[in-house]
């Protein structure tokens, strides 16, 4: 049997071969295509016409104070052709894509895009070094005396705290506590004679590690609160292994309370260090209040110690320590 194959004509040839149909015998050129994306000089911009959508809807060229008539111009038909994403040809080399019409319209599909405009980035500034001999002291200042040597209530009322509430909320995190987790609390009270007293311990739903601590539903606080007519005097919270400090963390979250109260506290227990199981503090006014009120960052960080040479927060001076009066409990974890 014998088969009898026609050669390729060089019309083929020059269609699927990458060489030519001549083969290593010519020089090699490009493909042969269309038109490609060209963008415009500041001249050829300064020469296109704006389109604007009329009252009937239909698009035409701004007429100018001369009476340019609306339509398409030549220039204006650059602009508004079709991308077909191939590259520019000569008329000469055109002759494969059909008539002398289509070699013209092929032609003329030269696209022009203005450049693209700038875009406004936000910029965000970076974190402020600060030099390790400007960091400030995490320990907290003592109480601040008065004139005559005793500490000084006159610019806050005073606030009662009864003694056992905090042994029983030491018991309520016990089970966090030998875990490692933290455990806070929502202090309530109210005023009577110019003195607050603290009469609730809140303990919300909350989600915690070994060195934080975040409410889950605070509108369930809200609604204590509310239906008992409390005021928030602070909050506390555990330290299971750290020592009796507040961190960045915790003087950030006291501000939110202290700048709706001046006198509200923050209780840390801290059951782990045997120089001092427990504290109550409260930012210094105006330094420590200042301080965190102009410091954007989050976590935990530095703070950069005061111009005055204040510490950012103190011991209370205005805190008493009640050893009769009652209180309530009420723990939302288990509701």
């Amino acid at each position: 049997m014998s088969l009898s194959i026609p050669h390729p004509k060089e019309e083929t040839l020059s269609r699927h071969s990458i060489l030519g149909p001549t083969g290593f015998h010519s020089q090699w050129t490009g493909p042969i295509s269309g038109t490609r994306v060209q963008y415009p000089s500041n001249d050829d911009l300064t020469q296109t016409k704006i389109l604007d959508l009329n009252q009937d809807g239909q698009y035409g060229s701004l007429a100018d104070k001369k009476g340019d008539s609306y339509g398409i111009t030549p220039d204006m038909e650059s602009i508004l052709s079709l991308d077909d994403g191939t590259w520019p040809v000569t008329v000469d080399e055109s002759c494969s894509l059909g008539s002398d019409a289509a070699q013209q319209s092929f032609a003329q599909l030269n696209i022009r895009q203005p450049s693209v405009p700038p875009v406004l980035a936000q910029v965000h500034s970076m974190p402020h070094a600060i030099p390790p001999s400007r960091v400030a002291d995490p320990r907290p200042g003592p109480a601040t005396p008065s004139v005559d040597g005793t500490p000084d209530c006159k610019s806050y009322h005073k606030l009662h705290i009864p003694v056992k509430m905090m042994e029983c909320f030491l018991r309520l995190a016990e089970m966090n506590t030998s875990r490692n987790l933290e455990t806070c609390g929502v202090l309530a009270g109210s005023l009577k004679n110019r003195t607050f007293f603290v009469s609730t311990l809140i303990i919300p739903k909350q989600e915690a590690t070994s060195d934080s601590c975040q409410t889950t539903d605070e509108e369930e606080i809200f609604n204590i609160q509310d239906k008992r007519s409390l005021f928030p005097l602070g909050w506390i919270h555990t330290h299971p292994t750290q020592t009796c400090f507040m961190s960045s963390i915790d003087l950030h979250t006291h501000y939110s309370y202290q700048i709706m109260l001046p006198e509200a506290i923050a209780i840390v227990m801290a059951p782990t260090d045997t120089s001092r199981t427990h504290g109550i503090f409260h930012l210094s006014d105006p330094t420590g209040v200042s301080v965190i009120r102009n410091c954007q960052e989050r976590g935990f960080h530095p703070h950069e110690e005061p111009v005055d040479g204040n510490p950012i927060y103190e011991h209370c001076s205005h805190v008493y320590m009640d050893t009769v009066s009652n209180f309530d409990v009420v723990d939302l974890r288990h509701a």
